[in-house]
């Protein structure tokens, strides 16, 4: 068949070979590029993601755990009791726009003022930290100022609700604030315990004389003079009684009765005499001893306001029984859009905090270890630089695997290698698998790229020259002849290679025969081969298929 097919060329056949090929490659490497940058970003958008929300998670546990140590260091009480306690915070959190860590810091100070109890400290801590919302003392100020008063008064802590409604419905009616009446109550306080006068009364003293505008360090004083000395005469008696009961209006017993049932409503008719009195209440204060000008300025201030102090003393009952200015108060300033989106702020800050506490003993084994590593390194400092580029090189690799990849999508050479497994990092990212996984992938993808590589140039590339058996034009027969003697043969005859016209060779199949030439047209004509089209992606299977169809022709075209 060989002779016959040279027999045909000689005699001036036509024999050409064409070749349809789709390229497909192209449109996979772009499919593949697009992929792999998706891929690539995904995993650096979702990695460093996961690191910012657990260092999130990790600061807001920590910062609970740092805020609510102080009221660990304040409070006795069991473990049992703190937890419960902690639980408390954070659920008052959720319901007032007042963060965990204020309220801790609240807890710490109502330790430090002697509150005691997981409900105490609880109610203490939701009073304080609504009127800190609600007036113009700050948490420290309110926390420190009713602490002190309750404790001077001896007063049960568990009705600081009631003082706070005492001290906002005043703030509400008079012409003062909440910061004056708690400054002024805390001036006279001592005096008017051992006068005998209520939680409600001082506040309501100290609220008419600052509505007059008498300040606490000149009025507390004068007002505990005039405390002190009331009290001094009913035990006592004499002029100085007689005088204190004429002024209120009542005998000596009456003075002393009322006194002893109700000192405020007894002080309250005290100073609403004077002011009837006009000028003579000048003489009545120089007769009862009182003659400090900033006591006199201080109570013609107040007796010449009317019935001012009788009002603010009634108030001030009235509120205690009360008991809900504060709360009503609270409830207007917590439903505001800012208290609200604090509020909102406050529970993911919780929810944060229940996440990171599940967090933090593993960071702290973390944290052990590499201490524990550390202190090793600082015995063998030989092996510090080592530790320092391992850590360098396993911190990159965290963040740095999502870059890499999308790197990757823009070298051609690894596109066909990479195609599955880009599509598979798409899902595996998804998943969060760890680093392992994609590192392991990119080394597969590198060796699967090299071996695309060595494909293209085998297919390519110059082979050796091992020897080829040739046949000249005048019919001589070279054995393993080298290419420079085919080359001077002028034709060649062939086994098991196609000589490109570049002069590169390509080995089809070893079974085939094929005429190959650089010159068809010395033969007198040409050889023509029709083949379908060849689909591929890879180099091999393009080779292999070019053979299998030039095989197939060239066979049915030697039979006919």
């Amino acid at each position: 068949m060989v002779s016959g097919l040279l027999a045909g060329i000689a005699g001036g056949a036509t024999v050409s070979i064409v070749i349809s090929a789709i390229d497909k490659f192209s449109g996979v490497f772009a499919s593949v590029n697009k992929t792999m940058l998706a891929t690539g970003a995904a995993m650096t958008a979702i990695g460093v993601a996961g690191l910012v929300v657990s260092k999130g998670l990790i600061n807001t546990a920590a910062s609970f755990e740092t805020a609510f140590t102080g009221v660990r260091k304040t409070v006795e009480l069991t473990e049992s009791e703190f937890e419960k306690l902690r639980t408390r915070f954070k659920d008052l959190s959720k319901e007032i726009p007042v963060t965990f860590e204020e309220l801790s810091k609240i807890g710490e100070m109502a330790g430090q003022l002697g509150v005691e109890g997981v409900d105490n400290l609880e109610k203490f801590t939701k009073t304080i930290a609504g009127i800190a919302v609600t007036t113009n003392l700050t948490s420290e100020e309110a926390a420190t100022s009713f602490a002190r008063i309750a404790n001077i008064m001896q007063e049960p802590i568990e009705n600081v609700d009631k003082m706070a409604s005492v001290v906002v419905d005043l703030g509400n009616n008079f012409a003062t604030t909440e910061g004056e009446i708690v400054t002024f109550a805390n001036r006279i306080a001592g005096a008017g315990n051992i006068a005998g006068l209520t939680t409600n009364q001082i506040l309501a003293i100290g609220a008419a004389f600052s509505s007059v505008g008498v300040q606490a360090e000149a009025g507390g004083t004068a007002v505990q003079k005039v405390l002190i000395g009331m009290n001094t005469a009913t035990i006592e008696g004499g002029e100085k009684l007689e005088i204190f009961a004429k002024t209120a209006g009542m005998s000596s017993e009456e003075f002393v009765k009322a006194w002893q049932q109700n000192a405020g409503k007894a002080f309250g008719g005290f100073v609403t005499g004077l002011g009837e009195q006009g000028d003579k209440a000048i003489t009545t204060l120089s007769e009862l001893g009182l003659e400090d000008q900033r006591l006199v300025r201080s109570f013609l201030s107040l007796s010449n306001a009317g019935d001012l102090v009788t009002d603010t003393l009634k108030t001030g009952v009235d509120a205690w029984e009360e008991n809900t200015a504060a709360i009503a108060e609270a409830e207007k300033r917590y439903a505001t859009t800012d208290s609200q989106v604090t509020i909102l702020k406050n529970k993911f800050n919780s929810l944060k905090d229940d996440m990171g506490r599940t967090l933090i003993p593993a960071f702290i084994k973390l944290v052990d270890i590499l201490g524990n590593v550390i202190g090793w390194l600082e015995k063998h400092p030989t092996l510090t630089k080592f530790a320092v580029a391992a850590i360098a090189i396993g911190s990159a690799l965290l963040v740095i695997v999502g870059p890499l990849v999308m790197l990757i999508a823009i070298l051609p050479m690894f596109a066909a290698g990479l195609g599955l497994v880009s599509a598979g990092f798409v899902s595996l990212t998804i998943a969060a698998l760890p680093v392992l996984a994609p590192i392991l992938a990119i080394i597969a993808a590198l060796g699967a790229a090299i071996l695309a590589y060595k494909a293209f140039k085998k297919f390519f590339g110059k082979e050796e020259d091992k020897g080829i058996n040739v046949r000249s034009k005048d019919g001589e027969i070279f054995l393993n002849a080298t290419k420079e003697q085919a080359k001077e043969a002028g034709v060649i005859s062939l086994n098991d290679f196609i000589l490109t016209s570049s002069g590169k060779i390509i080995k089809p199949s070893p079974q085939d025969t094929i005429i190959g030439t650089k010159n068809p047209g010395s033969l007198g004509g040409s050889v023509n081969i029709q083949t379908g089209d060849i689909y591929g992606v890879d180099a091999d299977q393009v080779a292999e298929a070019l053979g299998k169809e030039i095989k197939k022709v060239i066979r049915l075209w030697l039979i006919t």
